[in-house]
């Protein structure tokens, strides 16, 4: 190697590896209070209902999110 070179290495194993992520359309709940930011996904919302963040009500939407495997 001639000096100051700089050896380029490339893994293929770590490309094949990395598994696809696979988006679906998930119904969530949305906090209804334009200001915050909270949601939950439908299956681990609460009984209640309410934002995770503030404690304001939820309404349901729909969001394409990753899937849980």
């Amino acid at each position: 190697m001639k000096k100051g070179a700089v050896a380029i290495f490339f893994n293929r194993k770590a490309q094949e590896e990395k598994q696809e992520v696979v988006m679906l359309d998930t119904e969530v709940y949305s906090c209804i209070d334009d200001s915050c930011i909270g949601w939950m996904r439908k299956e681990f919302a609460s009984n209640d209902l309410k934002c995770p963040l503030c404690g304001d009500d939820t309404t349901m939407e729909v969001r394409e999110l990753p899937k849980i495997n």
